[in-house]
């Protein structure tokens, strides 16, 4: 069984009375169902209709108005953070720990219990640290759960979430060597070939897609200037997701691959930015125009970039024309405006663009 699986279920065992009470008419539980915040998109303050409902309510009581509040502060502080309101998802995860203090978790699992739901609001408060360029912050976040990895069968250390935080943390501190560490041990445990799993908890720590992880690797080898290592890590992760793609069975299985939740346009334009940068027109040019064809079957959302970087080639090579033609394009290229959540690892463990 992942790990993954093993957070979920004991969230599931630790909230089990709580979510079948909720049912009870004199049961002052939340149902964030009954009023829907932050729709279609978080916008600033969208959270506030819940946050106005929690204040109207009784301190919690009994074991399942514990449960059913920590939920609601948890959920209300992931939107105000997708809202981009930074401060007060600050203080809503405050508020969150102290009612973890308050509450009294029990059975075998307990002490357990009160570490998972510290660590699911740390992640979020780490993840809002880096977005906040707290850097020190972030890792002191991480820190004050650093030893309950082992219980959890993760006996290498922190599960891959949380190492991607904390390199974003270390490299954002000017600690870059010790996040490279880090880094090139979890890249020997990725697994490109690997199944994704059919189903993760939406509060607590997320499963890491192999391909995402792999491109941030490699994104960081290129500002560091190892051009060459982000190019062989590149190019054996798009070798590995074909392999895999070829080999699936016909028959759908639960989840899938981790293959095939990866856009192979991606890839080849990283690879494609990086030979840019390194003056080598020749290599890139194959790799932009494979993306193009990719990117014009699907609309897709990079198809403007793509454009604007062979028409900039194409211009260098002298052919003016095709270059205009392309420019015209990338102008016309229809922007797909679409909400998406903030990537707090983008400020110092970003993509290669």
């Amino acid at each position: 069984m992942k790990n993954w699986i093993l957070y979920s279920l004991i969230l599931l065992l630790a909230f089990g009375d709580a979510q079948a009470a909720s049912n009870a008419k004199d049961d002052q539980g939340l149902r964030l169902s009954d009023s829907p915040v932050c729709t279609p998109v978080p916008v600033s303050k969208c959270w506030k209709p819940l946050a106005d409902y929690l204040e109207k309510l009784e301190p919690p009581a009994r074991e399942n108005e514990y449960g059913d509040q920590l939920i609601a502060y948890i959920t209300m502080a992931k939107l105000a953070y997708w809202a981009r309101d930074f401060s007060d998802a600050k203080e809503i995860n405050r508020l969150a720990l102290e009612l973890i203090k308050k509450r009294k978790f029990t059975g075998r699992d307990a002490d357990l219990g009160t570490s998972l739901f510290g660590i699911m609001i740390n992640v979020n408060s780490a993840n809002l640290a880096l977005s906040m360029h707290e850097y020190a912050r972030a890792l002191d976040y991480l820190d004050q759960y650093s030893s309950i990895w082992n219980k959890l069968g993760e006996p290498d250390g922190e599960p891959e979430e949380l190492v991607l935080i904390r390199c974003a943390a270390l490299i954002g501190l000017q600690r870059g060597a010790e996040a490279e560490v880090l880094l090139e041990k979890m890249l020997k445990k990725l697994n490109f070939s690997g199944q994704a799993p059919w189903e993760a908890n939406p509060l607590g720590l997320e499963p890491v897609n192999p391909y995402d992880a792999g491109r941030r690797i490699a994104a960081h080898f290129m500002r560091e200037g190892k051009y060459e290592k982000a190019l062989t890590l590149l190019q054996s992760m798009e070798l590995r997701r074909a392999q895999t793609i070829s080999q699936m069975p016909k028959e759908p299985i639960a989840g899938g691959y981790w293959a095939a939740y990866v856009e192979p346009t991606d890839i080849l334009d990283d690879q494609a930015a990086i030979y840019l940068k390194l003056g080598h027109d020749d290599q890139a040019e194959p790799l932009l125009r494979a993306s193009l064809l990719e990117q014009e079957k699907k609309a897709g959302k990079r198809l403007p970039l793509v454009l604007t970087r062979l028409a900039a080639l194409t211009r260098r090579k002298g052919q003016p024309a095709e270059a205009d033609a392309l420019t015209l394009r990338a102008a016309s290229a229809t922007k797909q405006e679409q909400w998406e959540k903030i990537d707090p690892l983008t400020p110092t463990l970003a993509y290669v663009d």
